[in-house]
């Protein structure tokens, strides 16, 4: 199995071609000839994670957030792609396009709604998009759907505005997904969840009596982890069970108290 291998099956699940424009998706680093020895996957590549990969024999990093984001003018002292490039490690970073093609649906699932293809925010002709929309036969109130958040994504913490009333129209979008919250609005939802948003649109919610819950970046898209090492384990029934691992180090770098 080759790097290749890998990322012609990701571009399956979760075409390249379905990232945003200011993205930087894909193969940044390595070989795609290589020979995959482990895989080790992660919401961010940091130094730890590299160390980690070593350590453990993976020369293959999937993460979510690219390693490479904005354009490099020098690659000097200690950085993850300095490291990398020194121990032959290939990255494969799937961002928002794993955001179009699977995020939404994770998120529903770890919340316990029915899987729905009805995106917040519509990208194409086809109906692809960021987010997913979930309707409930239930009635939920703003507290409890909080509560639901808080376990689904193990979030250390999470904040939220009361829309004051009972919820079971409900937009949901991984991370930074603040700018879905206005198609959430018009698509008649009671309540949007995201990883975090700007304290303006904390107020705009308020004003217009709907429920808008902050569940952590973090804690809402490293369950990208777990779904592609499945996906992939599916996938290659080779792989021989250690060799696809979540990064330990892979945790949260915010301490709340």
């Amino acid at each position: 199995m080759t790097v290749n291998d890998v990322y012609s099956f990701i571009e399956q699940i979760a075409s390249f071609k379905m990232q945003e424009s200011y993205d930087n998706s894909g193969f940044l680093i390595g070989d795609k000839t290589a020979q995959v020895t482990k895989i080790c996957l992660c919401l961010d590549i940091t130094l730890d994670v590299v160390e980690e990969a070593k350590k453990k024999g993976a020369n293959l990093i999937i993460s979510h957030h690219p390693v490479i984001f904005k354009p490099i003018r020098g690659i000097t002292g200690k950085s993850p792609v300095r490291e990398m490039i020194k121990s032959d490690i290939n990255a494969i970073c799937v961002h928002t396009n794993a955001d179009v093609a699977f995020m939404g649906d994770v998120m529903l699932e770890k919340l316990g709604f029915s899987p729905s293809r009805e995106a917040v925010e519509v990208i194409n002709s086809e109906g692809a998009g960021f987010g997913r929309i979930a309707t409930s036969h239930e009635f939920i109130s703003p507290a409890e759907l909080a509560f639901r958040c808080k376990k689904a994504f193990n979030s250390p913490s999470v904040r939220y505005v009361d829309g004051k009333k009972f919820v079971s129209r409900v937009g949901i979008c991984s991370g930074a997904g603040g700018d879905c919250f206005a198609f959430a609005v018009e698509n008649n939802c009671h309540a949007f969840i995201t990883g975090e948003v700007k304290h303006s649109l904390l107020v705009e919610a308020k004003n217009l009596g709907i429920t808008l819950i902050e569940a952590g970046h973090f804690s809402t898209e490293v369950i990208f982890c777990d779904f592609l090492k499945n996906k992939i384990c599916e996938r290659f029934t080779e792989l021989a069970e250690d060799a696809i691992f979540t990064a330990e180090s892979a945790v949260d770098i915010c301490k709340y108290i």
